[in-house]
């Protein structure tokens, strides 16, 4: 990294913005770049520079403006002058209320994944600085959104700048990949699955396309190429798709099993059945999601109509148990591991949000480098690079910045032109959007208004202003149980202890838990309970949608040793998991964030071979069965062969309809 660009590059910002009439050109080579007339270097090479940093500020998000005009009152001809309105580059000013800063903070929180949660962070650091959190914690109630397929940032990116993209398809209609021109509106999340919508300029109609069947590189074409989209046609577009005529399949159960399905089924009492079995009607609406669910029942199911259905859940079968214990293709190779560098931009970018935050006050160096993600030895040297900046008069005198650090306290004074927080980028507000987004369902009546209104002040603190967010619809779908999702908000705040009646679907069986519950949280389209079960004597975590009935019970008091704050994790490792090595497809890459996978390696076919911690290893085969093969499982031995004996007598069952 270069020390002496990032001085250069803040300098640069700080001139245009200190500037309210604007700074020539050549004021701007002088007091920034230290040419002069008859200097070493050509004025060329240095105004080439200059236009480099241009774009470097622009990447930040301060928009620089030229026009043409007299520096001075007493300057004899007019000149180019360059200038940042601070109004543009600055979060305006935005009042909320202590409502408001909490709901802020649990939307904040609520992004998970490296796709979301950098951005989420970046901006509740930078609404912080301008006084929008709360000073007391986060309520223990946290809705979550996971985003873990990496075209997402790219297509949000795409609809924001309405630039025209082109990528192949995968269409389950035809079973062929075809190259599609879409027109980016936004993006949305049913069924548990993001979906891009966009107008498909082949087709002449705005069509709905599922992330993780877009297939190979998406590429980007001009910005500003096509009209904003009509306000609400996401959502329009997304409903259209959730409000398809349902269907109906006949399944066949076998007796005692699949008991997470019975409880979404209607059982025909009066059909014949083979003895064993029991036969009733399954409502869905997307042949590819049922087959994905259904698939994972294994030989407790039959599909027996329609024939489509039942096709599809015997290629999923099919394909998992080819993949499964196979090697793929070989990893990329590559020179030895490069040292991990900061960027100029990179160090930029964390200066100028640095400075609102250590000018309120001392704060400890520690503090303030835990808080950026950095060391405290990085902090210092950032410092460094603030102690030679400020702006430089027309006689060519500047002012510097005042930094002191004294027994691990940093203190910062003279930084008016940095001491205000700059605005959010569109990656950062549309990760707050989101977040907002899912604290609508667990919201109160008096908390709904509160969470529009802070849906339009993030919107106005974007770089482009109010309405410059592409539309992002998130819904999750209606959940059997949503009704104890406020019963269980209650028990949470309240410390009460409750009996209940759940049911595992890995192991097939119900059982009775006496649990305190602790928080209560979302991730995707589901909720669920953490709690301390007093029958295993340790946390827990509870699907809301398993629980198949619940009452209070006689308080019981948590252990004295256990520490009652939230899990950071929604399952914690235990020294008995197993780690299975799986390895991803590339329309199956997103599993690798969804399910905090480690250690991941590329290989030469585009795919990528993961690490995934297993609490149950009778779980595995379940979920390799709704991928039909993107996902193969290639150790350990044990795991691979009892899912093999697993999908093959699957396979069997189901083909035998």
């Amino acid at each position: 990294m270069s020390q002496k660009k990032t001085e250069r590059l803040l300098n640069l910002l700080i001139a245009l913005l200190h500037t309210e009439r604007g700074i020539s050109r050549d004021r701007l080579l002088r007091d920034v770049y230290g040419w002069a007339k008859g200097a070493e270097r050509d004025r060329e090479t240095v105004e080439r520079q200059f236009e480099r940093d241009k774009a470097d500020l622009r990447a930040l998000g301060a928009e620089i403006s030229e026009r043409q005009g007299y520096e001075r009152e007493d300057s004899a001809a007019p000149a180019s002058l360059y200038r940042i309105d601070p109004r543009l580059f600055r979060l305006p000013e935005l009042e909320f209320t202590p409502q408001e800063r909490s709901l802020l903070a649990l939307a904040g929180l609520a992004c998970q994944g490296a796709l979301a949660a950098a951005p989420a962070r970046a901006a509740l650091r930078r609404l912080e600085a301008a006084g929008a959190l709360p000073d007391s914690p986060p309520s223990l109630v946290q809705p979550r959104v996971r985003i873990g397929d990496p075209r997402y940032a790219i297509l949000a990116d795409a609809a924001s700048r309405r630039a025209e993209i082109r990528f192949h398809y995968y269409a389950t209609s035809t079973g062929r990949e075809e190259e599609r021109r879409v027109q980016p509106w936004g993006l949305g999340q049913r069924y548990g699955q993001w979906y891009l919508v966009g107008y498909d300029t082949a087709r002449g109609a705005a069509r709905v396309f599922r992330l993780s069947r877009i297939r190979g590189r998406i590429v980007l074409g001009a910005e500003r190429s096509f009209d904003p989209a009509p306000a609400g046609a996401v959502h329009d577009q997304l409903e259209e798709l959730v409000a398809m005529p349902a269907q109906s399949a006949r399944l066949r159960i076998a007796e005692g099993r699949a008991l997470e399905l019975r409880m979404a089924w209607n059982q025909l009492p009066d059909a014949e059945a083979p003895e064993g079995w029991d036969v009733g009607e399954y409502a869905y609406q997307d042949v590819s999601v049922a087959a994905d669910y259904l698939a994972g029942f294994g030989d407790a199911l039959i599909v027996e109509a329609p024939a489509e259905l039942a096709e599809a859940v015997v290629r999923r079968l099919e394909g998992a148990l080819e993949a499964l214990g196979t090697t793929g293709a070989a990893p990329v190779t590559s020179g030895p591991l490069a040292r991990r560098t900061t960027t100029s931009e990179d160090r930029l970018s964390r200066i100028v949000d640095l400075v609102p935050f250590l000018i309120q006050g001392p704060v400890r160096v520690a503090e303030a480098a835990s808080r950026y993600g950095i060391t405290p030895r990085a902090l210092i040297q950032e410092l460094s690079v603030l102690e030679f900046s400020g702006p430089t008069d027309l006689g060519g005198w500047q002012d510097f910045i005042e930094v002191q650090v004294n027994d691990g306290v940093v203190s910062l004074a003279n930084a008016p032109d940095l001491a205000k927080p700059r605005r959010l980028s569109i990656e950062e507000a549309l990760s707050l959007q989101l977040g907002l987004q899912t604290l609508l369902p667990m919201a109160s009546e008096d908390e709904q208004p509160a969470i529009r209104s802070l849906a339009a002040k993030v919107s106005a603190a974007t770089l482009k202003g109010m309405g410059s967010i592409p539309e992002v619809d998130l819904k999750s779908e209606p959940q059997r149980n949503a009704e104890l999702v406020p019963v269980l908000r209650a028990a949470v705040a309240e410390g009460q202890t409750l009996w209940l009646d759940y049911l595992n679907p890995t192991k097939d069986e119900r059982t009775e838990r006496l649990v305190n519950p602790l928080g209560l949280r979302s991730d995707g389209d589901r909720w669920y309970v953490d709690a301390y079960c007093h029958r295993v004597e340790e946390r827990r975590v509870f699907r809301v949608d398993r629980i198949v009935s619940l009452k209070p019970a006689e308080p019981v008091p948590l252990p004295g040793d256990f520490e009652a704050l939230p899990a950071q994790q929604m399952v914690e490792p235990r020294d008995t998991d197993i780690v299975a090595v799986l390895r991803l497809a590339p329309e199956a890459l997103w599993v690798e964030h969804e399910y905090a996978a480690e250690d991941g390696i590329d290989l030469e076919d585009g795919s990528r071979r993961v690490g995934v911690r297993v609490s149950d290893p009778d779980w595995l085969p379940r979920f390799l069965a709704q991928f039909g093969g993107s996902v193969a499982l290639e150790g350990p031995d044990r795991a691979v062969a009892a899912s093999r004996a697993w999908l093959s007598r699957a396979l069997d069952t189901a083909r035998s309809r």
